[in-house]
């Protein structure tokens, strides 16, 4: 017996697919052109056919397809068809289509007040190898692509929307080179050299990673390159490793030289510690995982990472009181090794959107409260006075709890400001548990100390910047698309108060990396530096299309970004890219802004002409059947703008027939009924007739002061600003009054 047939609003797939969906194999809407045809931008060849043609052409091409042959990034960006197919299944999956079912922007004003969506921007991106990679909602690379969607949505296509490498992740790929001769006579460094080069590595490595004392460490290479016997013992991997680090740091003329001793370390490291796991072999594995984010490859830095992080939870180094049980040196040395991956993990996981490998949770340190196992009255219970291991349970908190969840309410980031608040007041104590704080006698911090603190304040501020991001992307998402919203509801308030939030630490981080990278001896590679300054370049470029640009520098801030990354990028690979998109983004805002204050002007024109006539748009207007006598002024050109934009400007004064423009002396303006506003002298001064006039001010026509505050509120001289100090170091507000000091100040209180 047949099926009964299906109604068509009852089927959950559509009667046919283009051709384009059936080779692809993907869900198609019915519709001519289709969905997935419109957004590729290939609505022409959105076809349908009966089926394909009989035979097995179709797929035996695939079938030939040669597959071994090694892709290359250039291969990669021009088979852009593959790449776009699995971008779009991906976007299909986690982004616009189930945002529609469940709309996330559209919600009661009662729901924004709770909690804010975070934009589900999990994306594949093409490798140096030409191989997809996954990047998640909390990456860089992520937010960058939700800030394309909006841009092109607001001004249309531009460098930044159509960014041919907007789809790949640029790593660099070394060349394989065959040691010279003296390198493979004489690979240890000499004395001199190697103390130059641990000079460097302890520069590059202050506030990131942790692992020897900086004077042990020292001298045990400073031994090691004097004798020559010692080349292929346990700890020859170690020097070596930190040889590499410090030439990569030191110029980019050593690159040959740090890519030889990186490959001499990791080659016996990985053949004296891969199967057994103890500190040497998890300070090895930190080393090279350092070395490899240095030199951007950050794929390859994240996967020998977790090498390091099993060996660490296989000896215990996550419990603290498992390491209180050795000897005061030993458990010295497993709490710098723990607290080094903790920051390498939860950087990687934060800037590439991957779940952390680390956590302090029931581990020692961190315990849930057993009877809800929530965050919310989690306890702290030991190793708790260093300021980056405090930071790093922060940063898990908002991976954990904001990024896996995909949302983040009110609450959860009052419960992590209470932790900012602490991580700030005990900060003198955290930075002296890292030796980060200035020694007594010494007036300054060291170099070594003043980049540790930048790395450790630029952590604190990026960690806001994420938790407060969504924030962000609500309220200019909100702004772009149009929505109205209630200025005096509690719910935009919190929503503006942390999105202001957001931009300030951005504006703080590039605050921090300008004095950086300025100061004489600074290595040439600092990939969380790069990393800060690229994000908060995003946020500060994206907050201008929100219109936060009328009360931050952002501007100028976009152009301190743009000069840091062009320093960094003379050696760094990565930061070359974040210029590149830098530029782009800031490019952009320029447009959005001009298109902005066009829009204003023509408003504020328009008002204008309508009191005073347009002559120009007058004389042009020679098919007009009105008499040409001045008295109205056509609005074609205004109301050309307001459609474009498909918003209408709020009129000065009412009309007194809205379906024919009223001449100039018959508008009525909003002002009392006794009065047509002051009366002013050419100087500028009000005038008034009668003999007590001086003690007679009238009230200003404008409406939209409200009621005035109390006059014992009010400062001495009666400028109406509160009498508190900040407003008075802020806002000298008659600082230029003094040469104009002959005119009387109409709006002086008199006693």
């Amino acid at each position: 017996m047949p099926r009964p047939r299906v109604k068509d609003e009852d089927r959950k797939r559509v009667a046919r697919a283009c051709d384009t969906c059936k080779r692809r194999k993907e869900k198609c809407d019915g519709q001519q052109p289709c969905l997935l045809c419109k957004r590729r931008g290939r609505e022409p060849e959105c076809v349908f056919s009966d089926a394909f043609p009989k035979g097995a052409s179709h797929r035996q091409t695939s079938i030939n397809t040669p597959s071994s042959q090694p892709i290359t990034l250039k291969d990669a960006l021009n088979e852009s068809n593959d790449a776009e197919i699995a971008i779009e299944s991906l976007l299909t999956l986690s982004g616009s289509r189930s945002a529609a079912k469940t709309p996330q922007y559209d919600r009661d004003l009662d729901d924004v007040i709770s909690k804010a969506p975070v934009p589900k921007l999990a994306r594949l991106l093409r490798d140096g190898r030409g191989k997809f990679i996954f990047v998640g909602d909390s990456s860089n690379l992520a937010f960058v692509q939700n800030i394309r969607r909006l841009v092109k949505a607001e001004i249309g296509e531009c460098p930044l929307t159509s960014d041919p490498l907007r789809h790949a992740m640029c790593e660099v790929i070394p060349p394989h080179k065959v040691p010279t001769p003296a390198q493979s006579q004489h690979p240890k460094p000499s004395v001199a050299e190697a103390q130059d080069l641990i000079k460097h590595y302890l520069l590059a490595s202050s506030g990131v990673i942790d692992l020897f004392d900086p004077d042990d460490i020292t001298d045990h290479l400073l031994s090691w390159s004097r004798d020559s016997t010692a080349e292929t013992d346990f700890n020859s991997s170690i020097y070596y490793l930190v040889m590499a680090i410090g030439a990569l740091a030191r110029t980019s003329g050593d690159l040959d030289q740090a890519e030889f001793y990186f490959l001499r370390g990791r080659e016996i490291g990985v053949s004296s510690f891969l199967e057994d796991p103890s500190v040497l072999t998890i300070q090895a594995y930190t080393l090279i995982t350092f070395y490899m984010l240095s030199a951007v490859r950050r794929n390859g830095a994240f996967m020998l990472l977790g090498i390091a992080v099993r060996a660490a939870y296989a000896l215990g180094l996550h419990r603290s009181d498992i390491s209180n049980l050795f000897e005061p040196r030993e458990r010295a040395a497993r709490e710098r090794v723990w607290k080094s991956l903790r920051v390498l993990d939860l950087y990687m996981s934060g800037s590439l959107g991957r779940p952390p490998a680390t956590s302090e949770v029931d581990g020692g340190s961190v315990s849930w409260n057993r009877s809800s196992r929530d965050y919310e009255d989690i306890q702290m219970n030991g190793r708790t006075t260093s300021a980056t291991l405090r930071i790093c349970f922060i940063f898990e908190r908002i991976l954990n709890e904001v990024y896996c969840r995909r949302e983040v309410s009110v609450q959860l980031v009052e419960s992590i400001s209470r932790q900012y608040r602490d991580w700030t007041m005990q900060l003198p104590a955290g930075l002296q548990a890292d030796s980060l704080d200035s020694k007594e006698g010494s007036t300054a911090p060291s170099l070594r100390q003043t980049i540790g603190i930048a790395h450790l304040k630029g952590a604190y501020y990026w960690s806001i910047i994420l938790l407060t991001r969504p924030f962000l992307i609500f309220k200019v998402s909100s702004k772009i698309k149009g929505r109205s919203e209630d200025e005096d509801s509690a719910g935009n308030s919190v929503t503006m108060t942390l999105s202001e939030a957001c931009i300030d630490a951005a504006l703080r981080s590039i605050e921090i990396a300008t004095d950086i990278v300025h100061t004489i001896g600074v290595p040439k590679r600092l990939f969380m530096i790069t990393n800060s300054t690229f994000i908060s370049a995003m946020v500060i470029g994206f907050a201008i299309f929100g219109d936060f640009d009328k009360s931050f520098p952002l501007l100028s801030s976009m152009a301190q970004a743009e000069a840091i990354l062009t320093i960094m990028a003379k050696d760094d690979l990565s930061a070359r890219r974040h210029y590149e998109i830098t530029s782009y983004l800031r490019l952009a805002a320029l447009e959005h802004i001009n298109r902005r204050d066009h829009i204003q002007m023509q408003k504020r024109r328009q008002d204008i002409h309508n009191i005073f006539g347009d002559p120009i748009n007058k004389a042009n207007s020679g098919t007009s059947t009105r008499p040409s006598t001045g008295s109205h002024t056509p609005d074609q050109a205004l109301a050309s703008d307001a459609t474009q934009n498909g918003k209408v400007g709020n009129a000065l004064f009412d009309m007194a027939d809205a379906g024919d423009a009223a001449p100039p002396w018959q508008l009525r303006f909003d002002m009392p009924l006794e009065g047509r506003g002051p009366v002013l002298t050419t100087s500028g001064a009000l005038a008034y007739a009668g003999e007590d006039s001086a003690e007679q001010i009238p009230p200003l026509p404008r409406t939209d002061l409200g009621q005035m505050p109390d006059t014992g509120y009010l400062s001495p001289d009666g400028s109406g600003i509160p009498s508190l100090p900040s407003y008075a170091e802020e806002f000298p507000l008659f600082s230029l009054m003094t040469e104009f000091d002959q005119l009387q100040d109409p709006f002086m209180i008199r006693t």
